[in-house]
């Protein structure tokens, strides 16, 4: 079992920032920590010294949460440069993202413990998922409506990814957000950012269109007051 992982209590700074420059691409680290997060990119954000949970994966995701909810206080995605120095008496891991350039510094003073695992992979499939709603739409774009063309998936934005972006008849370009059950208000909230960045870029106006099997009263109200639409599939 200890091939598996490797559990150390209360480390010496020095001694965790090695474990992390030898394993953080061969291995998923946790760690307890006391720590303060700097956070520098596309915003800015500070989050002060408190007991926190690190992850890092071997892909180079690395991420903090905190006691509540689900998701967490800072992260960075796959592709992240990961590396662990001593300075002043914290230890002090910087993840950096290059394109676009995001630097996350966690400094950490205390390590209550951390643990070094051989996390697998195994097959997993999906059934209903919101990749399935697109492909599906895709195939048969006259689900949205007749003389819709699909653009392209995925569509890279400071925002996030646009599920898929197309042209309808007259030529509009048409931005669609999937949901595989209920639309909920964020839904409406993410489509409003999206197509407020398409029109800032190309300069014209541009249609948004929530896609899921549900909406709740109040997104379809927000929805229709931002003049969006709403299509059931």
């Amino acid at each position: 079992m200890r091939d598996l992982y490797i559990t150390v209590d209360q480390p010496e700074l020095k001694d965790a920032g090695d474990l992390i420059n030898q394993y953080c691409r061969t291995h998923v680290i946790t760690m307890f920590a006391y720590c303060k997060i700097d956070y520098v990119g596309r915003a800015a954000s500070l989050a002060n010294y408190a007991d926190r949970l690190i992850l890092i994966k071997p892909d180079g995701t690395l991420i903090i949460h905190e006691r509540d909810k689900r998701e967490p206080i800072n992260w960075q995605p796959p592709g992240t440069i990961i590396n662990a120095v001593v300075d002043e008496d914290e230890l002090i891991i910087k993840g950096i993202r290059k394109a676009p350039y995001e630097l996350l510094t966690i400094r950490i003073p205390l390590v209550y413990t951390m643990t070094i695992m051989k996390v697998g992979t195994g097959d997993f499939k999906l059934w209903g998922s919101e990749s399935e709603l697109v492909e599906r739409v895709i195939k048969n774009p006259n689900l949205i409506e007749e003389g819709f063309t699909p653009l392209e998936r995925e569509y890279e934005t400071p925002y996030g990814k646009i599920d898929l972006l197309g042209k309808d008849s007259s030529g509009r370009y048409v931005v669609l957000e999937f949901k595989r059950g209920q639309a909920q208000l964020q839904a409406v909230s993410q489509l409003k950012r999206y197509v407020d960045y398409m029109r800032e870029k190309i300069g014209t106006d541009v249609r948004g269109c929530i896609v899921a099997p549900g909406i709740t009263n109040n997104a379809y109200k927000l929805l229709k007051k931002h003049g969006f639409s709403y299509i059931k599939i």
